[in-house]
């Protein structure tokens, strides 16, 4: 919505877009992340935390069915350039077979099967993974990846980086519960674990939104230069943020637990909080970038 009126005039339908489409990645990266975190640490976990990784599983994909299918109005505006095109039905159709209908339905196919990642089974952790990687390439699809000049490569990169977000952000809502345990020592070994995990994901997180960055926005110099430059700085600041913040979580917070410290839990907790919040502020910025136009460095 900020991109949109700062780039022109503005137009409100598409900046509503963009809120919509936040939602939307909010709530595929939570489903693809929490099921990600059941199949990986699953055994680490108590009944209760487990139903409650499950619980943010269902709502995350609920979530993402929901604001998914409210884009496809806003589609409908954009292509006939007007308000009134949203209650236009024939043009549905056409936009099922566009991309779009190509990225929209690869998502819904991954959040149906990321379902599967509730059953305690060695096939269902089979199929909620299977189901975690058609939602990353489904949204490697929906954004600018197949209009660059450079369409394999990027579409790769994106799916890499959507994958790794998807572990990073969506694991920590479930975090929270294992932070609140009663035992602190039992809940280090099981945040240690995550922690593991998730330093490789934010490592090709991080490595691969750098090489995103840069083949979208062109070298640094040129970032502060354009709107879009400058999405991509403010987004990168936010990531710093949540990587400090998964360090403090894994070097303080879990030793300190691993002390018996019974406050270190509430300490966890709090820096699970704040990269949520710094989780959402990026995927808003990412929103932006994937609805405003693709930079013409990088259009073929």
């Amino acid at each position: 919505m900020i991109l949109e009126f700062w780039q022109g005039a503005g137009d409100p339908v598409r900046g509503a877009a963009v809120l919509v489409q936040a939602v939307a990645m909010a709530g595929a990266l939570g489903a693809a992340g929490s099921a990600l975190f059941l199949v990986f640490l699953s055994e680490r976990l108590t009944v209760e935390e487990a139903r409650a990784a499950r619980r943010w599983l269902l709502l995350f994909v609920l979530l993402a069915l929901l604001a998914g299918a409210a884009l496809w109005p806003f589609r409908a505006a954009a292509l006939t350039g007007v308000t009134a095109g949203m209650a236009r039905v024939a043009i549905y159709p056409e936009i099922a077979r566009s991309p779009f209908g190509d990225a929209a339905f690869t998502l819904a196919a991954g959040l149906v099967l990321l379902l599967f990642a509730r059953v305690r089974t060695a096939w269902g952790a089979g199929l909620g993974t299977a189901g975690a990687l058609l939602v990353c390439i489904g949204l490697a699809l929906a954004g600018h990846a197949p209009g660059h000049a450079r369409r394999q490569e990027v579409l790769a990169l994106a799916v890499i980086h959507a994958a790794a977000a998807a572990f990073w952000f969506g694991s920590l809502f479930s975090l929270r519960t294992v932070a609140g345990r009663r035992d602190p020592r039992s809940a280090a070994e099981a945040v240690l674990a995550w922690s593991r995990h998730a330093m490789v994901f934010a490592g090709l997180a991080v490595a691969s939104g750098i090489a995103l960055g840069l083949a979208f926005a062109g070298s640094p110099a040129q970032l502060p230069r354009s709107g879009y430059g400058w999405v991509v700085l403010a987004k990168t600041a936010l990531v710093v943020a949540m990587v400090l913040g998964a360090l403090a979580s894994r070097f303080r917070h879990a030793r300190l637990m691993e002390r018996g410290d019974v406050l270190a839990g509430d300490a966890l907790g709090a820096s699970c909080n704040r990269q949520i919040l710094f989780a959402l502020l990026v995927l808003y910025a990412t929103a932006e970038l994937t609805t405003a136009d693709l930079p013409a460095l990088a259009a073929r």
